[in-house]
């Protein structure tokens, strides 16, 4: 039976997993960052040569037994942008047969099992990807930080900051935020936040680890940090709603999402889903169903016509690969 290798290529990790054609997982690897737009070709060749080798060593199989390598990557956007650059990356590693998609799409795919629907992306960063019955896509957000990232663990943490200041300053509310900052960030006094954040150049992903700080004191009782989170899940539905909106607003349309801080942040989740009930009622919010590496092999599944039916999905849950 032949070899479909499923790729997730991030930023900084590249994941693969060999399956073969009824749903079974022979093996697994993973490696560097895949992402060609913040790292050089060479780079992102190694890390996707690596994790391929390592998927197949375990699998006990070899490149002639690979029918289609479907790699859902960062660099690549959901129209199809940067696709054509890595389709040759592969080509050069071997791969001839590939289906290469931006990573949002394999999550989505991930998400609601390769079904239509809209899915909401929130991590460091933040955008919602549409897709419709007849396969028609929209981008909803994924601005970046500047002016974007609705929701995000970035703008979280970016809130998070502000209304500490406030409280600094004595012109907002008490909230157990500042201290908490101080400790995270290492601090004397919230005063140091200036030097660390503009002097040492705190990076986004520093500030992202905020969010995390936010959760937690909004769930001591703290009511400044949950109306954060609270604005962070509304706000991130509403670019849902407006995805919903473009392809058509069906009544029967799933939404799902993935990222780590909608996921792991109950408060922000129930906002969203709050929202969304209120503003479209129709809409149904599922928890996502399996990872984007799944995603991946749904897809690829398709690319060969193969059915990703009820007992295909049945097994790769028994298999532990939901999410």
């Amino acid at each position: 039976m032949n070899v479909i290798l499923a790729i997730d290529g991030g930023g900084s990790r590249t994941r693969c997993i060999a399956f073969d054609e009824s749903g079974g997982t022979l093996g697994a690897g993973e490696s560097g960052p895949a992402n060609h737009l913040l790292v050089d070709r060479s780079t992102v060749a190694a890390s996707i040569q690596n994790a391929i080798g390592a998927a197949l060593e375990a699998a006990n199989k070899t490149p002639d037994k690979v029918s289609l390598v479907a790699a859902g990557l960062a660099g690549v956007d959901y129209d199809g942008s940067g696709k054509a650059e890595m389709r040759e990356l592969f080509q050069d590693l071997g791969y001839a047969s590939t289906l290469i998609e931006g990573d949002m799409v394999m999550a989505h795919a991930g998400a609601l099992a390769g079904k239509p629907g809209v899915l909401a992306l929130a991590g460091t960063g933040s955008s919602v990807l549409g897709i419709g019955p007849k396969g028609d896509r929209v981008k909803v957000g994924g601005w970046g930080p500047l002016y974007g990232d609705e929701g995000s663990a970035y703008r979280i943490g970016q809130a998070a900051l502000r209304v500490a200041a406030r409280d600094f300053d004595g012109r907002g509310p008490k909230t157990g935020l500042t201290q908490a900052i101080i400790d995270e960030l290492g601090l004397s006094s919230f005063r140091g936040s200036v030097e660390a954040i503009y002097v040492k150049s705190l990076e986004p992903r520093e500030i992202a680890k905020l969010s995390k700080t936010a959760n937690e004191i909004a769930e001591t009782g703290d009511e400044v940090a949950a109306k954060i989170l609270e604005s962070a899940g509304s706000e991130l539905a509403e670019c849902v709603a407006a995805a919903v909106v473009q392809l058509g607003g069906s009544e029967r349309m799933k939404v799902s999402y993935e990222g780590s801080v909608i996921t792991s942040c109950k408060l922000m989740r129930d906002s969203f889903c709050k929202y969304l009930a209120s503003r479209l009622p129709s809409v149904t919010v599922v928890a996502p169903q399996f990872s984007p590496v799944v995603g991946a092999y749904l897809l690829g599944r398709a690319k060969l016509g193969l059915d990703n039916d009820d007992r295909i999905q049945a097994k790769l849950t028994e298999a532990g690969l939901n999410n």
